[in-house]
């Protein structure tokens, strides 16, 4: 079975909401970290776990009943404890929503609404799970998007300067993010990345491999592998296509890396991918 992919799938075409329920017990593994980002911005609403939320703006710990805010393209990760776990991730397209209406936050940022709020805020979402269920129309399924965000405004504007913890070292690596974006088919070597970011390519080295955990050039191609997950996912373009544009030389090396990373190759991945569309059709 693949693991989880933390850069999460694409939203689908016409669609500008995703709603997944996640539920695991204590004795499964926990979710595996990778720090990521994705166009989507996205919400995190905890009904039970505990653990850290990761992003550039600051790392705030997380409990049952908070919300948790990424921005698109913000950089930012989710360290769980041991323990049951269970959340609604919510990614949306920021485009989809009126600015006048509901002016979202510009940083990453995480609040525990008051009773009264988190009772009004959970029934906006199931009504908007339900009308995502139902295939609703789009205009019906931004209006009730909206509503959820202004909802949501109110308790990310009262949350406590001391939710935020220590600021995060994510920011340093910005100029990395706008190439992946852009090119994902061009990967940089690390001095160029450190080129980018300004910095001597021994201490980008350091400092990547500490924020990250990981270094510079497993992590790169795991991002890359996380792409082609989601063009797999979302996409119709041939196998070998989706490994030339997220930077793979050879269709036989973009396999072989996959299959090391997910447990089946690209091809196993789409067939599977298949069958649960057809299953759920």
């Amino acid at each position: 079975m693949l693991p989880a992919l933390s850069e999460p799938v694409a939203l689908l075409p016409g669609r500008s909401v995703r709603i997944d329920r996640v539920v695991q017990r204590a004795a499964d593994p926990l979710p595996e970290r990778f720090l990521h980002f994705h166009g989507p911005a996205e919400l995190v609403f905890m009904k039970q776990g505990t653990g850290c939320f990761i992003t550039e703006a600051g790392e705030w710990p997380f409990a049952p009943g908070a919300v948790l805010y990424a921005p698109g393209m913000a950089i930012h990760d989710f360290a769980f404890a041991p323990g049951d776990r269970s959340w609604t991730l919510v990614q949306f397209d920021p485009r989809a929503i009126d600015p006048a209406l509901a002016a979202l936050p510009l940083a990453a940022c995480a609040a525990a609404p008051e009773p009264v709020a988190a009772l009004r805020i959970t029934l906006l979402l199931d009504w908007l799970a339900a009308s995502l269920a139902d295939q609703a129309p789009e205009p019906q399924v931004c209006l009730l998007l909206e509503t959820l965000l202004l909802a949501l405004l109110g308790a990310f504007g009262q949350q406590s300067g001391d939710a935020q913890a220590t600021v995060s070292g994510l920011a340093h690596f910005r100029p990395l993010l706008q190439h992946w974006e852009r090119f994902p088919d061009k990967p940089l070597t690390l001095a160029e990345a450190a080129s980018r970011c300004a910095l001597s390519p021994s201490y980008f080295s350091r400092l990547f491999a500490k924020t990250f955990g990981s270094g510079f050039v497993a992590y790169q191609t795991r991002l890359r592998l996380q792409q082609a997950a989601r063009m797999l996912a979302t996409g119709d373009l041939a196998v070998s296509q989706i490994g030339y544009r997220t930077g793979f030389a050879s269709h036989a090396y973009f396999s072989q890396c996959y299959r090391a990373a997910f447990g089946v190759s690209p091809s196993e991945h789409r067939k599977m991918l298949l069958v649960g569309k057809g299953a759920s059709g």
